[in-house]
């Protein structure tokens, strides 16, 4: 009794976190539970300090049910995103309202143990934190890296670029130095798990999302469910092959879309054009340190550069062609894209959007909504937390 009593507190839990507020009625359908039972299980959480009472729902002509909705100081969970970008940490509430974020870049070719010392150093950063705000546990820690990750083992399994970063058992050195459950998913699919449940497109059953970045790689929601591989994470489309005898690619092929169409190679395309003496005002937009980024190159195209504007175009079109190639195959009802190459400047989405019906069968182009990623910079450390929260409310 009391593990199936335990069951359904967490499962009450798990959807008032999901709802933000949920009314003992909607618990009782969602669970299939009677009244008595449901309120013997709320009032279990609310004196526990779980949960707690909100406002009124809206009126529907009867009496206004009081809401639920949980107590977000009772537990931590800390989020960790390790990207091309560097190393993301922060805390976050039982809500998963975040705080303390810190960021820190690496060099190129720092080594595994280097990279190993910063994470540890970021996740006792928070914990000191959350020490100094109370004493309440922490529950979980999410952590979201990009490259092949095998989830059950929490083993990551590679990383782009970093060639003595190979089967690193990233669940079992942080549970065994913190004492911690930890969970280690794929940062693309740890950003689909926070679309799926939080974004603004939430209530859409099949959704593709693209992140656009160092690395091109694409969330899968297929009929409300975020799709995950049976070994380790799906939807590497940075390695779907768009030229037989492209550019060698980091993971040993020829011809990936990523050594093609990726933030590295439009960047690499625009330096070696600017070596070879082409006209552009690019580095106008790049800032005091003069470093040419994919946000300066669109930025420079948005202002009507004529090489800023045929990189694009030819980025845009190997990655159009991609995106409508699985647009025919799956049929989703929104695509979304994000990553550095979308977030600051819209000119290589609209690029894409405007040239998709080239390659997609027409009944679908004109059934599919095309849209932002909804948590911009901040999807990776969103990521992270939510499949901590996710974790810990699904499997306590």
């Amino acid at each position: 009794m009391k593990d199936l009593k335990k069951t359904r507190e967490m499962a009450s839990l798990y959807h008032i976190w999901v709802n933000k507020t949920l009314s003992r009625g909607h618990i009782s359908r969602i669970l299939a539970l009677k009244a008595p039972t449901v309120s013997a299980l709320i009032t279990s959480l609310i004196k526990s300090g779980r949960i707690r009472e909100g406002r009124l729902a809206d009126s529907s002509g009867g009496r206004r049910a009081k809401l639920l909705e949980i107590v977000p100081s009772w537990g931590w969970v800390i989020g960790l995103e390790f990207s091309s970008r560097g190393i993301v940490s922060a805390s976050a509430d039982m809500n998963g309202e975040i705080y303390n974020v810190k960021k820190s870049r690496f060099e190129t070719g720092v080594t595994r143990e280097k990279i190993l010392s910063s994470l540890l150093s970021a996740v006792r950063y928070q914990t000191s934190y959350i020490h100094r705000r109370d004493r309440n546990p922490i529950f979980r820690i999410g952590f979201a890296i990009s490259g092949l990750v095998d989830e059950c083992g929490g083993i990551s399994i590679n990383f782009p670029h970093l060639e003595d970063w190979k089967n690193v058992p990233l669940k079992d050195i942080l549970e065994e130095k913190f004492s911690i459950p930890t969970v280690v998913e794929n940062r693309i699919t740890a950003i689909t798990y926070a679309e799926n449940l939080f974004g603004e497109h939430k209530d859409i059953k099949d959704v593709l999302i693209f992140h656009m970045g160092p690395g091109l790689g694409m969330g899968i929601i297929l009929n409300g469910q975020v799709r995950r591989g049976s070994k380790w994470s799906v939807g590497e489309f940075g390695h779907i092959a768009a030229s037989e005898d492209g550019p060698l690619c980091y993971c040993g092929k020829r011809g990936c879309l990523e050594s093609v169409a990726s933030d590295y190679a439009l960047v690499a395309q625009v330096k070696e054009a600017i070596k070879g003496g082409v006209n552009t005002r690019i580095l106008e937009f790049a800032g005091s340190k003069g470093e040419i980024t994919a946000e300066a190159i669109c930025l420079a195209a948005k202002d009507g550069d004529r090489l800023a504007l045929g990189m694009i175009e030819k980025v845009g079109n190997y990655l159009t062609t991609a995106v409508a190639n699985l647009l025919n195959i799956i049929g989703p009802e929104v695509i979304l894209f994000g990553g550095i190459m979308v977030e600051s400047c819209d000119v290589l989405q609209e690029y894409i959007k405007r040239k998709l019906p080239v390659h997609t069968l027409e009944y679908i182009e004109k059934h599919v909504k095309v849209d932002r990623a909804t948590f911009g910079a901040e999807q990776g450390i969103r990521g992270a937390v939510t499949v901590a929260l996710n974790s810990f409310y699904s499997n306590p």
